[in-house]
């Protein structure tokens, strides 16, 4: 039976998690599902207590142009070595991405261990991993570990990370203080720590290091005053989930009024035509079921993804009914596409 899990059914799943992230501590284990099981969903399939297969969702606030969502990171995909092959992650994929657009969630990310598992589905690359090269040893340097802190600190990290993954993205996780509360739990539970790095103006750099075998960065965060942010491999996939509400966040640098085909052949109501008007200040995203021999544009979902999100310049589309493309070409170069996106989760 395919389900979401209610709270007193998400320990079922530990056998499962166990055997395919058995390279994670039992540490780490035990603050996973004490910790990210108290807000997450897991979408399962379960036959009594046995679950064959399992996604789990975990929630972040992701800032889009300024309009925080509530998102799921997809994390924890796995299959019972019983029942692979058998098309049940395909099921529970797909179930996930439809439930997603039924409710208005622009869309879904995760960081693959194996891009060809999902790019079946439509997911596509959209940034590399933040990487800075920085030396910090002239920096004043304050080291805090365990799982508490004091809240003032924690308000000064918070406001400098917010404050320096804004700058130059549209889209970044937006941090709190039940977040970072959280977060020490994670590093503490692989005897982590947190390198904080500060001038007589304040914060400059952050970093935190974790691993019970080995200690291995985390996370590092620099100001952009001392260091240019690097990109290394590719390292984050996004799958739209809901094309309208996605597009009514975006802006175009001059008025615009053109129709879009999407392919998608998971997400029906998706898979259709788009009346998109947009300027410098809105947008009105329309869909159309028949546009008669009207011009338009026509994507694939993985390309529009890749494109929308700013990752690649060309769009790799086709226009059809256009008597001369280079109005077209025009009206989509007008479109403002992301520009940068700082995600930086792993579970």
């Amino acid at each position: 039976m395919i389900k979401y899990l209610e709270p007193k059914e998400k320990i079922f799943t530990k056998p499962l998690y166990k055997e395919a992230f058995f390279e994670d501590s039992d540490s780490f284990v035990n603050y996973y599902y004490e910790e990210k099981l108290k807000d997450n969903r897991i979408l399962s399939d379960i036959e009594d207590e046995n679950v064959k297969s399992m996604i789990m969702l975990n929630p972040y606030t992701i800032s889009l142009f300024n309009k925080k969502y509530k998102l799921d990171y997809i994390v924890a995909v796995a299959t019972g070595k019983e029942f692979k092959r058998q098309g049940f992650m395909r099921r529970l994929l797909n179930k996930a991405l439809i439930d997603m657009n039924s409710t208005n969630i622009p869309f879904t990310y995760l960081i693959p261990a194996n891009k060809d598992y999902y790019l079946p589905f439509d997911f596509s690359f959209v940034a590399g991993k933040n990487e800075y090269n920085a030396d910090l040893s002239g920096f004043k340097k304050q080291v805090i570990s365990g799982k508490k802190t004091d809240k003032e600190l924690a308000g000064k990290i918070l406001d400098f990370i917010n404050k320096e993954v804004s700058k130059d993205n549209d889209v970044y996780t937006y941090r709190d203080l039940p977040y970072f509360i959280r977060e020490l739990k994670e590093i503490a539970s692989e005897n982590g720590f947190i390198n904080i790095y500060s001038d007589k103006k304040g914060i400059v750099a952050i970093e935190s290091f974790w691993g019970i075998k080995k200690q291995e960065l985390k996370e590092r965060i620099v100001s952009s005053d001392i260091s240019k942010r690097e990109y290394g491999k590719d390292n984050i996939m996004i799958r739209i989930t809901d094309i309208v509400e996605l597009l009514s966040n975006f802006t175009s640098n001059e008025e615009i009024d053109i129709i879009i085909k999407i392919n998608d052949n998971i997400i029906d109501s998706q898979n259709s035509y788009f009346r998109i008007e947009m300027d410098k200040f809105s947008s009105k995203i329309t869909g159309i079921s028949d546009i008669g021999d009207k011009s338009f544009v026509e994507f694939d979902i993985a390309d529009f993804t890749s494109w929308i999100f700013g990752y690649v310049s060309e769009a790799k589309c086709r226009f059809i009914n256009f008597s001369d493309i280079s109005s077209a070409k025009k009206s989509l170069d007008a479109i403002n596409k992301v520009r940068g996106i700082f995600i930086n989760e792993f579970v």
